[in-house]
């Protein structure tokens, strides 16, 4: 068994027995989770975390390079190793790299965790947002090309065919392409805190 699948279960019952205030952001690349999680955390009184930053510092590199030189396969190893490590901290949000849900290993850790928090943009928007960025493997074509506006949101169209069931499964959605950023976050901090005083409530309930 791989050391990180040890790792998992060796404290994966600690996780689910200790109350974590960790909320996990999670949406498709450009879907704001970059702008808005700051704020949002600075609402909660939380810190902000990005874990795609966390996994380049540990390895050294840019996300785009280590897709290059390493694969995919190896960076979702990183991805959930670094992913690990936040869960057993307190008083975060998280920002989820647009894939991590593919991962099951991952995707269950998450969902012992905390909440998670979907930001829903169209199609459209998405792509308009991504078209002139440089630094998403997505938008690489297979020869290394850049793709086109249609190609990328031909290929967002795709993948989100394989994240939406997982994204559906968000304790809250929020559209983030029909308000202003300020209402958004206060939209979030308002259902989030609600979310938490219900599910202590439960936990009460329970004991």
């Amino acid at each position: 068994m791989p050391s990180h699948q040890v790792k998992k279960r060796d404290f994966e019952q600690s996780v689910v027995n200790k109350e974590h205030t960790l909320i996990f952001l999670t949406g498709f690349s450009g879907s704001g989770k970059s702008t808005i999680g700051p704020l949002l955390a600075n609402s909660l009184g939380y810190e902000f975390v990005d874990l795609d930053q966390s996994i380049e510092q540990r390895a050294g590199k840019t996300i785009t390079r280590i897709f290059a030189e390493n694969g995919e396969e190896y960076f979702r190893g990183l991805e959930l190793q670094s992913l690990m490590g936040l869960v057993e901290r307190t008083n975060l949000v998280i920002s989820l790299g647009g894939g991590v849900l593919e991962n099951d290993e991952s995707f269950a850790l998450i969902q012992k965790s905390g909440p998670m928090v979907y930001l829903k943009s169209p199609i459209k928007t998405l792509a308009r947002r991504l078209c002139n960025k440089t630094d998403r493997p997505l938008l690489i074509g297979d020869k290394g090309q850049k793709l086109s506006r249609q190609e990328i949101e031909e290929k967002i169209t795709t993948i989100l065919g394989r994240r939406e069931p997982r994204y559906k499964r968000a304790e809250i959605t929020v559209e983030t392409d029909i308000k202003r950023i300020g209402s958004t976050v206060e939209e979030l901090t308002r259902k989030i805190e609600r979310y938490v005083r219900n599910a202590s409530a439960t936990a009460d309930d329970q004991q």
